[in-house]
């Protein structure tokens, strides 16, 4: 599909180009490109169960399978037996359940990362066992306690799914002999077998035309509630081989080559047209399929919607000709960030194993990320500015952005709602008349205007907000359409 942006170079402090009102509230240093917001023309080519643009999405990482040198090289080809739990089921519902009183029930989307056999990348391409490390002890199978951790969740707002990989195959996995003898893996002209980055790998056209993906998802279906999920995360989804590669300096890097197999004599788009056929077949049983990037992701153009989140978002492109709800990310990074961006629930749990310190930490950043994210998720976009060292966003109705130094400012109609410290910030998906008040170091008797469109009297409410639940909050005053607030360092306010 054909897409476009229009590039213009001025001066941050006269955007007049742009024709909206207050538009030097947020200016950046020396010349700036101007980038106008351009839709693509636009049509699904799956039916999204899930509106991902209003949607908390993240990963949790259970456990890692570890893996020997002998059998590594430059290449991983099987685990050891071994593995590094992060995260019990049960730890992953105490998380889940913190994150939802913060999230204050904002729909989110959980995928288990390291759920099956020994954890993350073992075993591949099955996926039929659950991980016993990371079970329940009350439970023989440990695929019976990640049912419980998929029912528990809803409890708490929160949709559990899967993390997978359909490209890898490891030459220890339940499945490898079948695969070789169904001749479905990849493997050069001369037939010698393709060692990627990691593992062997799948030819998705092979496997397809001999019906052995159908019944990979079809077990799978069959052993969780994956379809009452509607979702999926498939990671990996690479149209081509990734080879390491060491450089003459003695750096390595990863060089993708295509097609995946030129052994059964798939061209490139052959291969890719069986990956349209791989999310059908998951669009035809109620699922979503999400993925990891942009890049070497995608099936079709940029207006042909096949994925409606990708986990890393750095695409200028998508982001400057889709809407938010067409296009979103749950990893987002570069100039686009003036759009919205998201906390990455598994790199901050990971870090930080104890759980209640985790959840503080996640309250600071869900309220500098997500929170600002999803109220501008509900705007049009006109425009993405670039300039030295930020970038800012122009949305309809008045509101603006600047991404600075890490940080994301917002005003609408000229008034400051966060200036990437402090906020005051409505929650919609609570309605019109929610607001959240955040301080990220504390402040005294400061005054926000309250954002046209959100509705509060005098006789408003408040309770602090934390992850073990809300206690009323006082030191706040409503005047006509301002609120004056004092909070403490890394308080979060909930105001209706």
């Amino acid at each position: 599909m054909k897409y476009s942006i229009l590039c213009v170079t001025a001066l941050a402090s006269t955007l007049v180009s742009m024709g909206a009102a207050n538009e030097d509230v947020f200016t950046l240093d020396g010349p700036v490109r101007t980038n106008a917001f351009k839709q693509a023309d636009f049509k699904w080519a799956v039916h999204p169960r899930h509106d991902y643009s209003k949607t908390y999405v993240t990963k949790l990482f259970l456990s890692q399978a570890e893996f020997d040198p002998v059998h590594l090289g430059k290449y991983k080809m099987r685990d050891n037996g071994k593995q590094k739990v992060c995260m019990s089921c049960e730890k992953a519902l105490e998380v889940i359940k913190g994150m939802d009183a913060l999230t204050l029930g904002l729909p989110k989307i959980v995928y288990l990362v390291g759920w099956q056999y020994n954890g993350h990348d073992s075993k591949y391409p099955a996926f039929f066992e659950g991980n016993r490390a990371i079970a329940r002890a009350c439970d023989k199978d440990p695929l019976d306690s990640i049912r419980w951790l998929m029912r528990e969740a809803k409890k708490h707002h929160t949709t559990v799914s899967l993390h997978v990989n359909l490209f890898d195959a490891y030459d220890d996995s339940p499945l490898f002999d079948e695969y070789v003898r169904a001749d479905v893996l990849a493997r050069e002209k001369d037939g010698k077998y393709i060692l990627g980055d990691w593992a062997y790998k799948v030819s998705y056209a092979a496997e397809w035309e001999k019906g052995l993906l159908q019944k990979r998802v079809d077990r799978l279906c069959s052993i969780l509630p994956i379809q009452e999920a509607g979702t999926i995360h498939v990671d990996a989804f690479h149209s081509a081989v990734p080879f390491p590669v060491v450089g003459a300096n003695g750096r390595h890097s990863i060089r993708m080559r295509s097609p995946i197999s030129p052994w059964h004599g798939h061209t490139r788009e052959q291969d890719i047209d069986a990956k349209r056929n791989i999310i059908k077949y998951f669009d035809s049983k109620g699922i979503d399929v999400t993925t990891e990037g942009v890049g070497g992701m995608d099936v079709g153009g940029i207006g042909e919607g096949w994925f409606p989140m990708y986990w890393h978002y750095g695409s200028r492109q998508h982001a400057l000709s889709l809407k938010a709800s067409q296009a979103c990310g749950g990893n987002v990074y570069g100039s686009q960030c003036a759009f919205g961006s998201n906390v990455n629930g598994e790199a901050l749990f990971m870090r930080n194993p104890d759980v209640a310190k985790a959840l503080d930490l996640f309250k600071r950043e869900f309220c500098k990320t997500v929170l600002l994210c999803q109220y501008l998720n509900t705007f049009g976009r006109k425009a993405l500015i670039e300039g030295r060292g930020g970038s800012i966003g122009v949305f309809e109705d008045g509101v603006r952005t600047m991404w600075k130094g890490g940080r994301l400012s917002v005003a609408k109609d000229g008034e400051i709602l966060s200036d990437g410290s402090d906020m005051l910030i409505p929650a919609l998906w609570l309605g019109n008349n929610a607001l959240v008040a955040y301080s990220e170091r504390g402040c005294r008797d400061r005054k926000w205007k309250v954002p046209s469109g959100v509705k509060l009297s005098g006789n408003a409410k408040a309770w602090t907000v934390t992850a073990k639940g809300r206690e009323e909050f006082r030191r706040f005053k409503v005047d006509g359409d301002s609120v004056t607030i004092t909070l403490s360092p890394n308080e979060m306010v909930l105001i209706k």
